[in-house]
């Protein structure tokens, strides 16, 4: 097994902080300074700002594909055949995008080879609940791909279905924001909520003092027109808000980066950058459920709400325990040592640790 703790967080936190820097600065800051009047004085300070923010997408694209075949690797090292077969996925994607960039493939077999790919890997790294979110946004990307690519002669979709499609992959955008408090680790924070609110009374001030400059940003970045209410962009951005302030604040730092991520892919269709932003938030969310099967080398102690022991199926593994930052009586890491000398550090926030019943007499496990 390769526990999340192992891969590179530096990694994953380079790529969380270039994404969010190409999303401000790119994509957001200067496509709204051409709608401000009265900046065109500040050419030279908003092209540096531009230039920073290209450096970050140049950074991104190079950062996200190394991060997925990192997570590739993860995934197959599980010796798992689910998790294997997600790991194969990853890496056709990645020579598809390659292929369509390098013109080997068009770009209609790219996108819809790219939108397979992301309900499949979605379906694999099933969490149950907790994973709705994450449905409902590669439902809407799988709806916003057919709608770009089922135009014209060979799609052969009428005016009135490619609309349809349009606000059904808007509607479920919405309901994936409305919803992505799952994904938050335990209980939303009371601070989250306060935010989140903020963060609803801004949207419907934006839209009520320029509606037609976040149609535009909503369109650009997240690659729907904005045909819906203000309201439901106001609770999509809320439900955002919630999530990302109650990672931070419990420092569940991978759903803090899946959540930069998702917000910065959209459901851009049409752009491989875009769907490989989501494709690795889906697999970060699904590294909750990477595990190795028990035999008689690995054995795992669980503990109850008093730190007891309740069991321990093998002999070759001596946890140590540590309280949770939030001051809960579960423990936030489980330190495993083996006889083959491997150690691994699983973050609860970020791994289900399972255990399988084996014949052996459990061994009684020490008090940490």
């Amino acid at each position: 097994m390769t526990p999340l703790s192992k891969l590179p967080r530096w990694l994953m936190a380079a790529l969380g902080v270039a994404v969010g820097a190409e999303l401000l600065l790119l994509r957001t800051g200067t496509r709204t300074a051409i709608h401000i009047p009265g900046l065109g004085q500040f050419d030279t300070p908003l092209g540096a700002v531009a230039e920073v923010g290209r450096f970050a997408f140049y950074l991104a694209l190079v950062l996200v594909i190394a991060f997925l075949l990192v997570l590739a690797y993860a995934y197959w090292q599980t010796n798992i055949r689910r998790d294997r077969s997600v790991a194969l996925l990853v890496l056709a994607y990645v020579l598809v995008a390659v292929a369509g960039r390098s013109g080997l493939l068009g770009s209609p077999v790219v996108g819809w080879l790219s939108a397979s790919f992301l309900v499949a890997v979605t379906s694999a790294t099933w969490l149950g609940v907790r994973s709705v979110p994450l449905a409902l946004f590669t439902v809407a990307s799988f709806l916003a791909t057919w709608s770009v690519l089922g135009q014209g002669s060979g799609g052969g979709l009428s005016a009135q279905s490619v609309d349809a499609l349009i606000i059904g992959s808007e509607t479920l955008l919405v309901l994936a924001g409305v919803t992505s408090p799952l994904l938050a680790p335990r209980r939303v924070t009371r601070g989250a909520v306060v935010a989140g609110s903020i963060a609803f009374g801004l949207v419907l001030a934006g839209f009520s003092v320029g509606g037609s400059t976040l149609s535009i940003l909503t369109l650009w970045n997240l690659g729907v027109p904005g045909w819906l209410s203000p309201l439901a962009y106001g609770l999509a951005f809320a439900g955002i808000v919630v999530t990302i302030w109650t990672s931070i604040t419990r420092a569940d730092r991978v759903t803090t980066v899946a959540m930069v991520l998702l917000v910065a892919g959209g459901v851009g269709s049409i752009s491989t950058y875009q769907t490989a932003l989501v494709l690795t938030a889906v697999l970060l969310v699904g590294t909750a459920r990477l595990k190795t099967k028990l035999n008689a080398d690995y054995a795992l102690v669980f503990f109850d709400g008093d730190r007891k022991p309740l069991q321990s199926p093998g002999g070759a593994f001596e946890p140590e325990l540590f309280g949770h930052p939030d001051g809960g009586t579960g423990p936030s890491s489980i330190s495993l040592a083996s006889k083959k000398g491997l150690e691994y550090e699983i973050p609860s926030t970020d791994c289900h640790i399972h255990s399988e019943p084996t014949p052996r007499r459990p061994r009684t496990a020490s008090r940490p």
